[in-house]
């Protein structure tokens, strides 16, 4: 399904208040010395979590109860090998305690999360985890572009363009975790999607599964490519599609992953976009019908999936479409890595670098099918009006950035600091970025971007807050000589 781009006008943005600053999602607290070499948590108390079942939080602890953790002792040699740390975070107790707090972060959950110690007896202490609960339903209105993406609408933005619709969600059912989402868009393209996930099922708690479904039937269709730009459609009822989704998410360990999906798919084109290509689909097809099975396994260790500062995620994925048994229009098989690297360098400069590497083996893919370095994530910044669509891609982005504004909260009054909406946090990125790129495609030459190294640098602004809102403006130039001003959604790396 092509994405969705909800708008939520807020009143939080139009407040007039002194700023705190802090760390924007909470903190941990230990007492700066403890008189036993060893600290053993005997218990948990959870508080301020109104809705979320305990065994939830408990879950995500980088420790059991009854575990002992070292605490610092001077002139004891520092191990950095698993992750990297702040100067602050060298005793194994505290390291633990700030791994626990950044994953009860990760389930998104929570806006805010303190961890502090209650001290029992001797060296017997009690975790105590406070919570500030997100706001975990919605409904709101949302907006499509009918346009390749947004930087293009900006070209010769038409309201008449968007398609209008209501998007519903619950993000922790029963105190659960357990997220349902519904959407309903109308207008020149129109869509209904449905999704249910259940963060893990059983007693052993490490796999979860998440059903899907959705239709689609869509008014703008990119269907070629000349000279590495989009070849589009305007028409009602281009191109619909069905699709049904099970997956199976694994979870052995706290930061590792893995994932087993299977996905039956029906694709349609109208016979206006057949007549322009009548390869855009396989075996010259007007619709194909296919069930595919994708797999993978990651290692996650970044201290926030929403905006990582510091850690590491490494993933390695296949994804066979088309697997014979509901119809043979379509027998491919893409498999590829992605590394992803974050590190501190000083008290407000960071670096960030990701490199993928994505094939599809066999024959010629159909345009439909083909692997697209301008969508979703897989982007090089200032390409945004051009389409690199190919059989393999090779890129990678490379980040610089300087903390303009550290992450805060705005002041708000007395008895409102657990807030949902009061209490806007935000934080501010000067970006310094350099990305290159390489897209295959070696059975057309009418693109003469692809089968060529592509590079671009640029500066940027990241405005990051919560409930996951990440805005970029950047300026970019290129190795093919445009240079240009772009916004961006979600994470740079």
């Amino acid at each position: 399904m092509r994405k969705v781009i909800p708008f939520i006008v807020a009143r939080m943005f139009c407040c007039n208040m002194t700023i705190l600053a802090q760390n924007k999602d909470g903190a941990i607290k230990v007492p700066d010395t403890l008189d036993t070499p060893y600290v053993k948590i005997t218990g948990v108390e959870v508080t301020g979590n109104k809705l979320t079942k305990p065994q939830i939080l408990i879950r995500e602890l980088d420790f059991k109860v009854g575990d002992s953790l070292a605490t610092f002792q001077k002139g004891e040699k520092v191990n950095f090998n698993e992750r990297n740390f702040y100067p602050g975070d060298s005793s194994e107790l505290r390291q633990r305690m700030n791994y626990s707090r950044e994953n009860l972060i990760n389930t998104k959950l929570f806006l805010n999360v303190n961890i502090s110690l209650k001290k029992i007896s001797n060296s017997d202490y009690t975790l105590l985890i406070d919570v500030t609960e997100r706001h975990y339903w919605w409904l709101f209105p949302i907006a499509k572009l009918n346009a390749p993406n947004f930087n293009e609408w900006l070209r010769a933005p038409h309201w008449e363009d968007l398609s209008m619709g209501l998007f519903f969600s619950h993000n922790n059912l029963f105190g659960l975790n357990h997220q349902t989402s519904i959407i309903v868009l109308l207008g020149k393209s129109w869509a209904i999607v449905a999704g249910y996930k259940i963060p893990w099922i059983g007693n052993g708690k490490k796999i979860g599964l998440l059903l899907g479904a959705g239709y689609s039937n869509l008014y703008t269709v990119e269907y070629a490519s000349v000279d590495n730009k989009r070849q589009m459609l305007y028409a009602p009822n281009s191109q619909q599609v069905v699709k049904l989704t099970a997956k199976l998410t694994l979870r052995p360990g706290l930061y590792h992953y893995g994932t087993i999906q299977l996905t039956g798919q029906y694709v349609a084109i109208s016979d206006s976009m057949y007549k322009l290509d009548s390869t855009y689909l396989a075996k010259k097809k007007n619709v194909n019908t296919s069930l595919s099975l994708y797999a993978d396994y990651y290692y996650d260790s970044r201290n926030s999936h929403t905006y990582p500062l510091k850690g590491n995620m490494l993933r390695v994925f296949i994804n066979k479409v088309g697997l014979g048994l509901v119809s043979k229009d379509i027998d491919l098989f893409y498999y590829g890595i992605d590394f992803h690297f974050y590190q501190t360098i000083s008290r407000k400069w960071y670096v960030a670098e990701m490199v993928k590497a994505e094939n599809a083996a066999g024959e010629n893919a159909p345009y439909y099918y083909q692997l697209n370095m301008t969508q979703g994530k897989d982007f090089i910044r200032g390409f945004d009006l051009y389409t690199l669509k190919g059989d393999q891609m090779y890129f990678c982005r490379n980040n610089i950035k300087y903390e303009l504004i550290k992450p805060s909260i705005k002041k708000v009054k007395e008895g409102q600091e657990k807030n949902k909406f009061k209490a806007l946090q935000y934080a501010f990125y000067l970006n310094a970025f350099a990305d290159a790129g390489y897209c295959v495609n070696k059975f057309t030459d009418v693109n003469p971007y692809n089968n060529k190294l592509l590079m671009s640098c640029g500066l940027g602004i990241d405005f990051v807050t919560y409930y996951d809102l990440v805005i970029r403006f950047e300026y970019a130039f290129t190795s093919i000589g445009t240079n240009g001003f772009f916004f961006g959604f979600g994470m740079p790396i």
